[in-house]
């Protein structure tokens, strides 16, 4: 089977002076980035890094975080990306958890964990500084060196681990294999039809596998071009589709949500003409935001479903044909779905049930934790713990999740994660988490608190506290303070009551560290 390394060598062979990727400005040609995956992976090979060791991936959108991904896995390394939102708390947790033999990072973000690495006792950091402190390696010398030909991994080697949140708020690996990322790469070029002339522009975090593998990879198969915003600004999002002329544009619901307020004078003076489509993961696209940017911009959004354990997209809408209103589209080739109710019995049609897939694109493993994998895949079926419907045409339409996870923005936060925290303040007695409706971004995490007796903290109290130990789309953004909390005979706080409860009365108390 042919590797995502593999496409990027033939694409630089062949169409060398296409581009590839351009973020913030800065550019690769196919040629230019071809040959610096190979002097990355050469380099990494010579600073004794070998096939299946962790490499950390602690940087921004940017080229050098393109180059460093496929560069560690072109040379049999695993790429661990981590987001750079989050805090040094949290990166150290993912570091330790992957066993890490080297992370490579920005100035500014190495800076944010820099007590954390030496706690950690790292033995590789690289910079993308220009002159970063010893014993670090600036990523400049590692360009710099000459490159030589490497043995491509096997289709069975782990590749990449991504860590995504459990029910429980754990937080873990996702192990996939070259085979299982290279497939839903391959399928995502096909099901949504890239072609090599398309410039595709994006703003959304390449260290998750929808911009950073359905999206990114898909455009690699393809041999078409990248072009990445470094952080979002959607009036300048509109000026670069124009600059670039962009045939298609991808982002989350809260990505077209902001475009739609862009001004109408604003949108006719940049539109791009060659704007062909566009396309939304992350969460429900709400049909409100796909009619008015279909209005303003004149081209429809197709809405897709995907996973982390799934290296991305299960399910999408096609580029070229029907997309049924609320619908997340048709099964992506060599991908088998099926809705089953509690006790793993499919459901007839139009009645909604789990939606569980297989596939060449599912994740072989969580890291290191059996157990979680046998319940994940039992069956030899990825049990998404998302509830969906089919109709008789077979497209998909996801109701609801399973799970009390919230999808704020096209983030994922977990109740659960983030009431650990929450619980370790010490005037807290009890607390609960849980997503209210909210018009930008899909969702917002709320949190209602009971507090110990006598305790006289206040709301900004709580929101520092969590700031402290939380990536900031994971704070709640109110605090309710309350006598009790909704429970179930046996005891268990009822989230979902507590959703039906604040969705339609605004709460009294004040929005309190609100990130936008």
């Amino acid at each position: 089977m042919a590797s995502l390394v593999r496409f990027i060598e033939e694409h630089g062979a062949r169409r060398s002076d296409q581009l590839a990727c351009r973020v913030d400005g800065r550019s690769l040609t196919y040629g230019q980035f071809a040959d610096g995956v190979l002097r990355v992976a050469t380099a990494l090979r010579e600073l004794g890094l070998r096939p299946g060791d962790r490499v950390s991936l602690f940087l921004p959108n940017s080229v050098d975080y393109v180059l460093c991904f496929y560069g560690a896995m072109r040379a049999g390394l695993i790429a661990n990306p981590i987001n750079p939102a989050f805090t040094a708390p949290e990166v150290r947790y993912m570091i330790s958890d992957a066993g890490a033999a080297a992370v490579i990072g920005s100035p500014e973000l190495l800076a944010r964990i820099g007590e954390e690495l030496m706690a950690l006792q790292t033995a590789l950091v690289i910079s993308t500084g220009a002159d970063p402190p010893a014993p670090w390696h600036p990523l400049s010398e590692l360009l710099a060196i000459d490159p030589k030909p490497l043995e491509l991994p096997a289709d069975d080697a782990p590749a990449c681990l991504p860590y995504s949140s459990g029910t429980t708020g754990r937080t873990k690996g996702i192990v996939h294999t070259h085979a299982s990322l290279s497939m839903q790469a391959i399928q995502s070029a096909n099901h949504l039809q890239f072609r090599p002339h398309d410039v595709l522009v994006q703003s959304l975090p390449l260290v998750h596998l929808y911009p950073g593998n359905i999206i990114m990879g898909g455009l690699f198969v393809a041999g078409a071009s990248m072009v990445v915003q470094g952080h979002f600004d959607p009036p300048a999002f509109v000026t670069l589709m124009e600059e670039v002329q962009a045939t298609c544009c991808a982002g989350v619901p809260t990505t077209y949500a902001l475009l739609n307020q862009v001004p109408e004078d604003t949108i006719r003076a940049h539109q791009s003409s060659r704007l062909e489509i566009a396309f939304s993961a992350g969460a429900i696209l709400q049909n409100r935001l796909r009619q008015d940017f279909h209005r303003r911009f004149g081209v429809e959004v197709l809405d897709c479903y995907g996973i982390t354990e799934g290296a991305g997209n299960l399910v999408a809408n096609l580029r070229y044909g029907p997309h049924p209103e609320f619908s997340c589209g048709v099964p992506y080739p060599l991908t088998e779905i099926r809705l089953v109710d509690a006790e793993g019995e499919e459901v007839p049609t139009g009645e909604v049930g789990e939606l569980t897939a297989r596939g060449p694109q599912i994740m072989r493993e969580y890291w290191q934790r059996p157990d979680a994998t046998e319940v994940t895949l039992r069956g030899g079926w990825l049990h998404t713990g998302d509830l969906a419907r089919r109709d008789e045409a077979g497209y998909y339409y996801i109701v609801d999740r399973k799970n009390d996870m919230i999808i704020a923005g096209g983030y994922n936060v977990y109740p659960a994660e983030v009431e650990e925290v929450l619980q370790a303040h010490p005037d807290v007695a009890m607390c609960a988490v849980f997503g209210v409706p909210d018009d930008i971004k899909g969702e917002k995490p709320w949190a209602a608190v009971v507090l110990r007796q006598n305790a006289g903290t206040t709301p900004e109290n709580l929101d520092a506290h969590c700031r402290a130990s939380l990536a900031a789309y994971k704070v709640p953004r109110q605090f309710l303070i309350v006598d009790d909390l909704p429970r179930s005979s046996v005891g268990k706080i009822l989230r979902r009551e507590l959703r039906d409860r604040y969705a339609s009365a605004p709460a009294e108390t004040k929005p309190v560290g609100d990130a936008r």
